[in-house]
């Protein structure tokens, strides 16, 4: 078993590697790459053949007080959340309390087309219904400290119309899985929580997991980050549990989820038969609760995990007895390729080493094409300069970043999770993009700047 510190700091070379025989500190060079670019902070662990094949951890709990991370850190999982809310909707239909045939009317009264809504498109993804992350008054309110009611969360949603008939396509819902919370939350008479130590936490002996992350009092909580380099971090704000209720409100620790794969791999919560439904890919390779995934041509089921200052991913293949398992305290968009990746190192494919950016110099008149006001919103306005041949930006009135060219329209800095691609129509700057962590936002340039250096 390997053991990854975060002291290590290696030069990365684009490199693609076949290996006979993986060995765990092939696995420790991988991650640490990864850390070299500013992509994984956090928990890593490998089972193979029932056995720890690597575990580590690197980086820190909390910055500013330099705690490391560790094998009892705790860490919001977002989304994977999702597999533990289909888990106990599985359950209960085992146990004959409901069917995944039902119709939602059956628990939610008066919800808008329930009839047409079956408990099983909530699982699946293809229910039809509005996606809450769409709605920009539930994003206003994530930072919020309150406890919302059933009837106020799914007002964020309800009585928007179908996207598409239920059953027909696939589209993925949070706002489908809060649904499926309310109705365990209906029919065990408990809350959404006590539910999940129930039928899971309890019965598995995950001791170190539960709900409401924000409201936990433990010296093992992790810190969260929007970024974290060895010069520059930034914490990212909560994000509410209530809100993120059953879709992804859940917190849980390495050691914890390797129990919980034990228990799925055992069938220690549902049976071998449910547990085959469940993982049987529906519209978009989607499952009762878990995407099912085809890597280097073998089935993998996997899910991920992100929330402001969070990643999580797990994936497992119980036939060759391999789990996979990443928690992280940055925002990430990373953490499923590195998974991936790993799986196929394990399974002596071919796999590629990240190559930190590489910088290209761009002539000044093309740089000063880029410079001026872009507005994204009323809260939101870019402006980008040029000095001493360099792009700097500023975000409302924060101060300049520094970036740097990766392509001749794509510039990226290393003291920020913030990508910027500008697009022209015509040869003429327009619009900015800028990709910061989860976000995605589009600005309108406004005005063009006349810089003398």
């Amino acid at each position: 078993m390997a053991k990854l510190l975060w002291s290590v700091i290696l030069t990365v070379q684009s490199i693609t590697l076949i290996n006979a025989q993986i060995k765990p500190s092939q696995i420790d060079s991988l991650i640490k790459a990864y850390v070299t670019i500013n992509k994984f902070n956090g928990s890593a662990l490998i089972i193979k053949g029932g056995k720890i094949f690597f575990e580590g951890e690197c980086g820190y709990q909390n910055v500013s007080s330099k705690q490391p991370i560790t094998r009892q850190s705790i860490f919001p999982i977002g989304s994977l959340s999702k597999s533990f809310t289909a888990l106990v909707i599985l359950k209960l239909a085992e146990e004959n309390i409901l069917s995944v045939e039902d119709p939602i009317s059956r628990y939610i009264s008066g919800y808008p087309n329930g009839d047409r809504i079956k408990i099983k498109h909530l699982l699946t993804n293809t229910g039809g219904i509005y996606e809450k992350f769409r709605n920009p008054e539930f994003y206003s309110k994530l930072a919020s400290a309150r406890i919302y009611s059933q009837d106020e969360k799914m007002a964020f949603f309800k009585n928007q119309p179908l996207d598409f008939a239920p059953g027909t396509q696939f589209s993925y819902s949070n706002s489908g899985f809060d649904l499926l919370g309310i109705i365990i939350e209906d029919v065990t008479r408990s809350s959404y929580a006590d539910a999940v130590d129930q039928y899971i936490f309890k019965p598995l002996k995950m001791t170190d997991s539960g709900f409401d992350f924000p409201n936990l009092q433990n010296k093992n909580k992790v810190n969260t980050y929007s970024f974290i380099s060895p010069s520059k971090y930034t914490p990212a704000g909560p994000w509410n549990a209530s809100l993120t209720f059953s879709s992804g409100g859940l917190y849980s620790t390495i050691g914890d989820l390797h129990k919980f794969y034990n228990g799925l791999k055992h069938f220690k919560m549902i049976s071998e038969k449910v547990f085959q439904q469940a993982v049987t890919p529906y519209l978009g390779g989607y499952g009762y609760g878990w995407f099912i995934d085809q890597i280097e041509g073998e089935r993998v089921i996997d899910h991920g995990g992100n929330i402001e200052g969070a990643t999580s991913y797990f994936l497992m293949n119980p036939e060759l007895d391999i789990c996979i398992i990443l928690l992280n305290n940055i925002t990430s968009t990373s953490l499923e390729k590195i998974g991936n990746t790993m799986y196929r190192a394990l399974r002596d494919k071919p796999y590629s080493i990240p190559q930190p950016k590489q910088t290209i110099q761009l002539e000044d008149h093309v740089l000063q094409k880029y410079t001026g006001i872009f507005k994204a919103s009323e809260k939101y306005q870019v402006t980008v300069l040029k000095k001493s041949g360099q792009l700097f930006i500023r975000i409302n009135d924060e101060g300049p970043i520094p970036f740097s060219a990766e392509k001749e329209n794509v510039f990226y800095t290393k003291d920020a999770d913030i990508v910027l691609e500008f697009i022209s129509t015509n040869n003429r700057v327009t619009q900015l993009k800028i990709i910061q962590g989860l976000s995605t936002k589009i600005a309108d340039k406004l005005l063009t700047m006349d810089q003398k250096e």
